[in-house]
């Protein structure tokens, strides 16, 4: 869906006073759901003398980045419903350039909702924008947007943070995460499943500062996979060496470690569930590596609909591998195989794909170190 029926962002709307200082020039839907939106920019280099003091060739990246803020504010209030009065903090953002910004160029801003919630004093905002000049990316932006009542913002106003708590509330700091492989002998498969899990779930596993998360399998049961978060590699390595390699049963194990990744909130929310009534698979994609960025910047926004939705993706740790792992779940495999040949196989730069039906997962952490961890990665790409 996309509407026709733009609506005009004035200076209010991204709180400026002066109509030049406005980046923003009009924004219209592109889902149903108010989740995706899309906003023309508005560059006028003679009109903006602060980014545009010294001779350049390109838009400057902290005029993206404005522009990109303002974005934001006018979703929140044309869109999302936060009012005018509310006082707005972005309690944190992340950055990626991609290409240069050119001059004279019709730009836009494609934007996606990831989160919201409505609390009496607060509404709290998560926000992705990506902006496009043409079929090119030059900046994505996610970020965080918290809209306080403004009685409440005034008693908030000088509770100060203290120096020696910024590290614990880092936002660039990235869970380390890895996904172990471990192939099984035939005939030994129930056996092998039931000691690992038992591992996984002793308190022991404590003194490995690693916080198994869930455990799912192939449907040929040939294939095991533990995702961990872990704090130490070298601690990471003896668990599996003293824990699950001596496992009668186990032929070999595969430590896969995280580099980039995304997690997508409706597919964790069902993962975090693990109710059975959705199947799940992974889609290993070979990725030219010319068009690596490009892939990833289609994947990362895959949307999600009723019948198929991402849970995440990654690359591995090394980052010469140009492997991509995207994993679906579905109303049933006859759906999820659909979604892949139709869409995601064409998707340019793809070379070639590898599917793996999954069976049921078995979650060893919480519903609640499950969400914690998607909103945690949300922070990170």
């Amino acid at each position: 869906m996309k509407n026709d029926n733009w609506l005009d962002v004035e200076p209010v709307h991204c709180h400026q006073r002066i109509a030049k200082n406005t980046l923003v020039s009009k924004l219209r839907a592109v889902s149903a759901d108010k989740a995706e939106y899309e906003l023309l920019m508005k560059f006028n280099p003679s009109e903006l003398d602060f980014f545009f003091d010294h001779e350049i060739d390109h838009l400057p990246g902290m005029l993206e980045v404005c522009a990109l803020r303002q974005s934001a504010l006018a979703l929140a209030h044309l869109v999302y419903d936060v009012p005018m009065g509310y006082i707005t903090v972005l309690e944190w953002l992340n950055v990626d350039l991609y290409n240069f910004g050119e001059l004279n160029t019709e730009t836009f801003v494609k934007s996606k909702l990831i989160d919201s919630q409505r609390e009496e004093n607060k509404i709290t905002l998560i926000l992705e924008g990506l902006m496009v000049q043409k079929d090119y990316p030059t900046m994505r932006m996610r970020g965080k947007l918290i809209a306080f009542n403004p009685k409440f913002a005034a008693k908030l106003r000088h509770k100060k943070i203290a120096l020696d708590k910024i590290k614990d509330r880092d936002p660039a700091q990235k869970p380390l995460i890895a996904e172990v492989h471990i192939m099984i002998k035939h005939g030994l498969w129930k056996q092998a499943y039931q000691a690992i899990v038992k591992e996984l779930k002793n308190p022991e596993i404590s003194k490995y500062s690693l916080v198994p998360l869930y455990v799912t399998y192939d449907v040929e049961d040939t294939e095991l996979r533990l995702c961990l978060e872990f704090k130490d590699a070298a601690l990471l390595d003896k668990f599996i060496v003293n824990n699950i390699r001596v496992i009668p049963g186990i032929e070999s194990t595969r430590v896969r470690l995280t580099l980039d990744g995304q997690i997508f909130p409706k597919g964790i929310k069902a993962l975090a569930s693990a109710s059975g009534d959705h199947d799940s698979a992974h889609i290993f994609l070979k990725v030219e590596p010319s068009k690596d960025a490009r892939v990833w910047d289609v994947l990362s926004s895959l949307s999600e609909s009723e019948e198929v939705f991402p849970t995440w993706i990654f690359r591995d740790f090394y980052e010469y591998d140009r492997d991509v792992t995207l994993r679906l779940m579905g109303k049933d495999k006859r759906i999820i195989t659909k979604y892949v040949e139709d869409y995601i196989s064409k998707i340019d730069g793809i070379l070639s794909y590898r599917m793996k039906f999954m069976s049921k997962v078995e979650k060893i952490a919480s519903d609640d170190k499950l969400m914690n961890l998607s909103k945690q990665w949300l922070k990170i790409k």
